[in-house]
């Protein structure tokens, strides 16, 4: 004859066994993708000072790499770097979002950068002048991109090649940002146009 408190005594065990089992599993799975997101980091980036959300995609590596300290890179961006490409990122930079980099020639980035959800960061662009043949086939133009100091970079922006972003500068969200823009300046649109001067403090 079944004993029902037997049955019962072994599937309060079996059950204890179980949820000690998914608590080892879910601590060696969190170390384990600790490990390999530093790991990453340091074979990337070779320095210990970046930090990388979830689902980032780091594809190519770069000729010449100068990174500052307090980087942090939120889930899902994107680093696309070419071989012959120059990438210099300063101190306290925050990549949020879902963000696009992708340089073939050349990136500077200042101190204290704060760039929002979903901005692509792109040195180069096709020549659609060249009309003998499709666009994707013609030759690639590529111009050094400049992001100074104290910089805030608001959502859903694009950075086009040959910007130059000075210190101080605000741009709003959903900006096509192309050309030179002055310091301590408000920017905003599509294509981006000035605003108004930050407000100074007394």
């Amino acid at each position: 004859m079944i004993n029902i408190r037997t049955i019962k005594t072994a599937y309060k065990s079996l059950s204890s066994i179980d949820f000690t089992r998914k608590i080892i599993n879910s601590l060696i799975r969190i170390g384990h993708i600790s490990f390999l997101s530093k790991f990453r980091t340091i074979f990337y980036f070779k320095s210990n000072h970046v930090k990388l959300g979830k689902n980032v995609s780091l594809l190519g590596s770069c000729y010449s790499l100068n990174l500052g300290r307090d980087i942090n890179i939120y889930n899902n961006c994107v680093f696309e770097l070419g071989q012959d490409s120059n990438l210099e990122i300063g101190s306290k930079v925050i990549f949020s979002f879902g963000c696009i980099v992708s340089i073939n020639k050349s990136l500077k980035i200042g101190d204290f950068v704060q760039i929002g959800e979903y901005c692509s960061i792109r040195d180069t662009t096709h020549d659609y002048k060249e009309n003998g043949k499709p666009m994707m086939n013609n030759n690639d133009i590529s111009q050094p991109i400049i992001i100074g100091n104290n910089v805030w970079i608001g959502r859903n922006c694009l950075i086009m090649p040959g910007t130059i972003i000075e210190d101080g500068v605000v741009i709003g969200a959903n900006s096509l940002v192309k050309g030179r823009l002055r310091s301590q300046l408000i920017y905003a649109g599509n294509p981006i146009k000035e605003i108004q001067a930050r407000p100074t403090t007394l």
